[in-house]
């Protein structure tokens, strides 16, 4: 037992995070809207808020990150992500999809509105997902999403910050 613990044999079945095979998320930049704070948030990279509510609700984007087969694309990407909203949301309703370029960063944007989970009032998110680039060959690729909720009269005063955020998203 003690001979498989040798330092050559170590070394060849060593795994490190980040790694070559444990790549973890891929390192990036963004700047947040101005008044806007950094906060955390269960499954989420990060949770980009506002400090406080907005008419008794929370306004938020959430950032998180998957690691996919390289073969998802963004049309495959928006149907599971929809997919998984109409199995949470009731009164769901798409407002619009469409892609946007920033640079060299394509990002596939899509607004809904829903009933909140009490019923009291419509929410509405808009929903942005990107790719990392890339330059070699593997079987995943990263897929960013981000996903702003609001109540639906509030939304049109905060998508604007959040998709100029979004323009700002670099990966170093």
């Amino acid at each position: 037992m003690a001979d498989s613990l040798t330092p050559s044999s170590v070394v060849n079945r060593l795994v490190a995070q980040p790694g070559r095979m444990l790549t973890g998320v891929p390192p990036f930049v963004f700047v947040m809207p101005e008044g806007w704070i950094l906060d955390e948030a269960p499954g989420a990279l990060a949770a980009i808020r506002l400090p406080e509510q907005v008419d008794g609700f929370w306004i938020n984007a959430l950032l998180s990150h998957d690691k996919v087969a390289r073969s998802i694309d963004f049309e495959s990407a928006a149907k599971v992500t929809w997919a998984k909203l109409q199995r949470s949301a009731t009164e769901l309703v798409e407002r619009g999809e469409r892609l946007i370029r920033f640079g060299n960063l394509v990002v596939y944007v899509r607004g809904c509105e829903f009933a909140s989970p009490d019923g009291s009032r419509t929410l509405a998110q808009m929903q942005a997902l990107w790719f990392t680039p890339v330059t070699e060959g593997g079987k995943v690729v990263d897929l960013f999403q981000l996903v702003l909720t609001a109540p639906a009269t509030a939304m049109p005063r905060f998508s604007g910050p959040i998709l100029e955020m979004i323009s700002t998203f670099r990966f170093v």
